[in-house]
């Protein structure tokens, strides 16, 4: 992405006024969706901006009044210091960052977004908010307090008030909060004065469900701010309080007015005549209960069969967006040939990645560990190995090239093969693969399974593989005039170095690792340093190990980023973890800390992270200088600033080998809707709430070692398995199941993966919910009318 930076002062150094300032960040927003603003107390920074491609904005420098004022949905604004009046004033859906305080009036008037303040905040803070029920709640976060009348009027904000470094700590609330306050909700922690007003307004503690609400989302904006530290000091419960707005229910019980019957019959009519006061006034009056059940246009709410209408977390949280759910529903079925078809139609590798080296944030997010384990997608995974290609499509005639052949351009290659577009993979190394067959230990990746995939790889129709190509800025050219598209996936190849004494004497991570798996690898003294403690730092550990180390130190200037499996594997191995540690210099005798201290070592690598080399780059492509480094600027698409050219993977920025996958993905699935003429669509479903599945249904069990064990004990998230329990549950029998031609326009959406559906019938429903309640996949939804 690239950054428009606009500067507050001319070129005398003069400060440009608000109104001058507001018009050049306006015309920088219609160009690029990334603006730096170097700020001088200009005002109405932010103010309702937009782009379509959603809009950040940094801002450095002394902020003015009204920032983020009337902010738009998709417009994010950073504001690295304090802010001064009306932060986020009629915002209807910006969100909005402080790193430091703000003044009076925060919030004023907001209808929807997030406002994230890091310090404190003044007086009148979140005041006559506004709030639509078909959108969500306003949000005011605040570190420390809150001056003086806040939430006055409020009509449906949520605030947070932490009291941490609070500028009034005997008071987090100010005085007289919550005057007015007709809706919304304060949580907050810490000591007030009770001022608040007990006509509109009640103190309790949070429930269960507004816990969690709390609980979720405090880490988001602890990183919104750079607090993560304060994650366990923020969620103790028995230290948070909230004050929620009075019902119009309950107001009314707090002033006079009629008195209820049985507080009249107690007191006054019995006391005075006896008996029963309608039975004495109207004997023939018929009492039996009236009805309340209402059915079809009276009800407020009805049930909507949901249907894949959200993503399950495995789904959602895998970079290449892997339906699994249906690949285990297609298993439960029978259907295996099917699922492995249908694996294969989203990624070349899954034996390799999500079998073998990938992390598996979609078993990281399983909803199934509410039960017992998550899925095991290392048994799914390595089950697809053997089986063979998918067939492509009929050629349409157009080819793409592809520059480097790792994870991000195969999977653009398998992609574009598959729908018929030629794909031309042109690859500087004698492998395909990228860093997943030069780098990673043959122990994480088995070699059986590599190479099985590999050749599975090049059997697809379409695709041609050119090894042992070095590219240039001639042959880039040539490429453009030659081909449809070029899209960049060369991965990042040159190794980060650090200029310290004796810097000569040290190995780059990445240098050692593809030698060590090389046919001759270097040889290792007997004691080992690696600087950076990273995931690959654990890899050359462990690679040190095999050829010979007996001891490895890991040293880091920071707490170690390694984590999963890789950490584990250099743990047991023997590896030990230092930190914080700088390197002064590197000796014959090993490494010398900024202390002084010696770390013995005759082998020294170090794993502080690689880098693309771009040097065949044409001007035309845009690059953004991050870390001393250039990286390829994208959109969501993955196009460059040059039309026909597009880049995947680390050449953007650094990732798994999933999202290379993921990314190499997107872009051949926006090169195929532009040969087609059709839009582009990109995965765009919002993950199910784990408070829409109803796991109760379900009893713990082993995991199993087969992918038939995988697919029963899936809870099916967002996708029915056509239990029958809505059915059976509804005590008006409403709900009934129905066939219908797979394909077909159904009454809600099309389901080309589903002959049935369920339908509830509108004179007969009674929006009981008893269909939402007991749903195990979270399908059934109840809708306002």
């Amino acid at each position: 992405m690239t950054t428009t930076v606009i500067k507050g002062l001319d070129n005398n150094g003069i400060r440009i006024s608000s109104m001058k300032f507001e018009k050049m960040v306006r015309s920088a927003a219609s160009e690029s969706s990334s603006l730096l603003l170097e700020t001088y107390g200009q005002h109405n920074i932010g103010i309702r901006l937009q782009h379509e491609d959603g809009l950040d904005i940094n801002v450095k420098g002394p902020s003015g009044q009204r920032l983020g004022c009337m902010g738009l949905p998709g417009t994010s604004i950073k504001c690295e210091g304090a802010t001064s009046d009306d932060l986020g004033y009629l915002n209807i859906g910006a969100e909005i960052t402080v790193i430091g305080d703000a003044t009076n009036g925060a919030c004023n008037a907001m209808a929807a977004g997030k406002v994230y303040v890091a310090g404190s905040i003044g007086a009148r803070g979140l005041t006559m908010t506004k709030w639509n029920p078909a959108y969500e709640k306003p949000e005011l976060w605040v570190l420390g307090s809150t001056g003086d009348s806040f939430a006055e009027f409020n009509c449906g904000g949520i605030a947070v008030v932490c009291g941490i470094d609070a500028k009034t700590p005997e008071n987090v609330l100010g005085y007289r909060p919550c005057v007015g306050m007709v809706g919304g909700t304060i949580y907050f922690r810490g000591e007030t004065d009770s001022s608040f007003s007990r006509n509109n307004a009640r103190l309790d503690v949070p429930n269960d469900e507004q816990w969690q609400w709390l609980t979720e989302n405090m880490a988001g904006y602890l990183q919104k701010i750079g607090r993560e530290e304060l994650l366990e000091t923020l969620t103790k419960r028995d230290e948070w309080q909230i004050l929620i707005a009075i019902t119009p229910q309950e107001r009314a019980l707090m002033w006079s007015g009629p008195m209820p019957m049985a507080e009249f019959r107690n007191e006054h009519w019995n006391k005075a005549f006896g008996g029963d006061p309608l039975r004495d006034l109207a004997p023939g009056l018929d009492r039996s209960p009236i009805t309340a059940i209402v059915t079809d246009d009276l009800r407020r709410k009805k049930p909507f069969w949901a249907n894949q209408e959200s993503a399950a977390p495995c789904t959602y949280y895998c970079p290449v967006h892997i339906p699994t759910i249906d690949r285990l529903r297609l298993i439960r079925e029978g259907k295996a040939d099917e699922a492995y078809e249908m694996l294969l139609r989203y990624t070349p590798l899954p034996a390799s990645v999500c079998g073998a080296v990938c992390p598996n944030l979609c078993m990281e997010n399983c909803s199934r560990t509410g039960v017992d384990d998550s899925i095991d997608m290392h048994i799914l995974g390595r089950a697809v190995g053997n089986f063979h290609a998918p067939e492509a499509q009929a050629s349409t005639g157009k080819k793409v090239a592809i520059i480097g052949g790792g994870p991000a351009g195969m999977s653009v290659a398998w992609q574009l093969a598959l729908a018929g577009v030629h794909a031309h993979i042109f690859e500087s190394g004698d492998q395909l693969g990228g860093k997943l067959a030069q780098v990673i230990p043959w122990e994480r990746l088995p070699r059986a399974i590599w190479d099985i995939e590999i050749e599975r790889f090049n059997s697809m129709e379409n695709i041609e593989v050119s090894l042992n190509t070095e590219m240039s800025k001639e042959k880039f050219t040539a490429l453009q005039k030659d081909y449809d598209y070029v899209v960049i996936a060369i991965g990042t190849h040159e190794p980060r170095r650090l200029q310290f004494p004796g810097h000569e004497n040290v190995t780059a991570a990445l240098d050692f690792l593809k030698s060590a798996k090389s046919s001759s690898p270097m040889e290792v003294g007997r004691e080992v340093v690696v600087i950076g403690a990273g995931n690959v730092g654990c890899d050359v550990a462990c690679e040190a190990y095999r050829l010979g180390a007996e001891k490895v130190t890991l040293v880091d200037i920071q707490k170690p980023l390694a984590f999963g499996k890789e950490k584990e594997a250099a743990q047991e191995l023997g590896a030990q973890f230092r930190w914080p540690v700088s390197t002064k210099e590197i000796t014959k005798e090993g490494l010398i800390t900024a202390e002084g201290d010696l770390i013995p070592a005759q082998s020294v690598f170090i794993s502080i992270g690689d880098v693309p080399a771009l040097s065949f780059l044409p001007d035309t492509v845009e690059t953004i200088t991050v870390g001393g480094a250039a990286w390829i600027t994208t959109n969501k698409a993955h196009v460059t600033s040059s039309g026909n050219v597009l880049a995947v993977g680390d050449v953007e920025k650094p990732g798994l080998a999933t999202n290379a996958l993921g990314a190499g993905k997107e872009a051949a699935e926006f090169i195929i809707a532009q040969c087609k003429g059709e839009e582009f669509k990109p995965f765009n479903k919002s993950v199910i709430s784990k408070r829409a599945l109803t796991i109760n249904h379900y009893s713990p069990c082993s995991k199993g070692s087969t992918e038939t064990d995988q697919a029963e004990r899936c809870l099916s998230c967002a996708s029915c398995r056509d239990c029958h329990l809505c059915e059976t549950i509804c005590p008006t029998g409403a709900i009934t199941r129905r066939e219908i031609i797979i394909g077909s326009q159904n009454g809600y959406e099309f389901k080309s993966d589903f002959d049935f559906e369920y339908v509830s019938d509108d004179k007969k429903c009674i929006a009981c919910g008893f269909c939402a309640d007991t749903c195990p996949c979270g399908i059934w939804t109840m809708n306002p009318l």
